[in-house]
């Protein structure tokens, strides 16, 4: 039996390097197999390609993230920020301020996800 026991999280806190949104996000840490599933469909590869050339799309990687990005927070304190923080609610403007805070927080989970990487010195 396993009750009694204390449920184990370490959360990670990161602060937001995006000028519009300061503050900062808590995300899981680790995470669960059900998180871990959304971010792989989130980093699975969609390339959209028109002839031979890729076409980016900055809304379309940022839909495939943003459900990673909440199933993994597990709070947000970003200034000028939505109280309750949904795919309908996500600011998307400015776009790039929008996009770098995607692309930054889904970063961050993709290091919790693969562990931070160890470099030995050469």
């Amino acid at each position: 039996c396993v009750s009694g026991r204390k449920k184990y999280s370490m959360s990670k806190v990161i602060t937001s390097p995006v000028q519009r949104w300061a503050g900062t996000v808590t995300i899981a840490d680790p995470l669960t197999l059900p998180q871990a599933a959304i971010i792989e469909d989130a980093i699975s590869g969609y390339e959209p390609t028109e002839g031979n050339v890729k076409i980016i799309s900055l809304r379309i990687n940022d839909e495939k993230q943003l459900p990673a990005i909440f199933a993994c927070v597990e709070k947000w304190e970003l200034a000028n920020f939505p109280e309750s923080v949904t795919l309908e609610t996500f600011p998307a403007s400015p776009r790039a301020a929008s996009h770098n805070l995607v692309s930054w927080i889904f970063q961050e989970i993709i290091k919790v996800y693969f562990g931070e990487a160890e470099i030995p010195n050469e």
